[in-house]
């Protein structure tokens, strides 16, 4: 068994500034766990540097990845490790979906009335903030345009305080960082509503480097399952919404793609998506 020098771990995804207590907490337990199946894991997550490319080092030990992340733009470089469970509305199992969100008091009653207003997204390869509003909206397209203009937020909590402050009229919003916000950061929803929810999709996997091999893989995973089932833990696993994990087979993520295929067969490619631009459609 090839042991990694200098192991990296870090949990991205849901680290609220509020939260880092409780994420410290489960990653000492994960590491715990992972010390007692054989492997060299790190005290502490990263926090510093930039997460994706981390994500590309062969000492990445642990992370948590968007699906899209897995599926397209580091497919090369990570592999699942597990797939969560969140105790957050809308979710159910090992998926979960987003939730369309508006001003309360703006008009709009239905996905339709949104035509014209402008979009804010938290990244344009993220399934939660773009993929799943894409497959939304291409059917309610007209010559390939629904919004008036689009911004990329950089973060689902900066797009909620785009909406707030009127920089934007719509986002789609991940709705376990939206049940976080209504446990920890309330303020961040205060004038915003939900007008209507995504379709469900595998949620954003816990991930390792590709270079790990099928020993060190299966230790992790037993680590990972045993960490979830550890009575100490439980008091940040409730904190981060964190139910459990689900060991699911890694083509499960391939059914991001079906979303996309809804904007390739709207000919909608106004929202930012580089794989999906018009010069990449089949048969160009």
């Amino acid at each position: 068994m090839r042991a990694l020098t200098k192991p990296i771990a870090n949990l991205p995804w849901y680290d609220f500034p509020e939260l880092e207590r409780h994420t410290d907490a489960l990653w000492t337990g994960i590491a715990r766990h992972m010390s007692a199946h054989g492997l060299q894991a790190p005290a502490q997550i990263q926090r510093d540097g930039e997460y994706d490319a981390q994500w590309r080092q062969p000492e990445l030990l642990f992370s948590q990845a968007c699906g899209y992340d897995v599926l397209h733009d580091h497919a090369a470089f990570l592999r699942v490790v597990a797939t969560p469970r969140y105790r957050a509305a809308g979710c159910a199992g090992a998926n979960y979906r987003s939730a369309i969100v508006v001003r309360e008091k703006h008009r709009a009653d239905s996905l339709s009335d949104l035509r014209g207003s402008t979009v804010v997204v938290n990244d344009p390869t993220s399934h939660s903030g773009t993929n799943a509003l894409r497959a939304l909206v291409a059917p309610l397209s007209r010559n390939g345009h629904f919004f008036k203009k689009v911004k990329v937020s950089g973060a689902h909590t900066e797009s909620l305080s785009m909406l707030a402050s009127q920089q934007a009229d719509v986002a789609s919003i991940d709705l376990v960082v939206w049940a976080l916000c209504q446990r920890v950061r309330p303020r961040a929803l205060e004038g915003l509503r939900m007008l209507t929810q995504t379709e469900t999709a595998p949620a954003p996997p816990f991930v390792t480097s590709r270079s790990l091999s099928e020993e060190m893989l299966l230790r992790l995973r037993t680590a990972l399952l045993a960490a979830m089932a550890d009575p100490v833990l439980k008091g940040a696993r409730e904190e981060l919404l964190l139910e459990g994990v689900e060991v699911l087979p890694d083509s499960i993520y391939g059914s991001l793609e079906d979303f996309e295929s809804v904007a390739l067969a709207h000919n909608y490619f106004e929202l930012p998506a580089p794989r999906l631009s018009p010069l990449n459609r089949p048969g160009k």
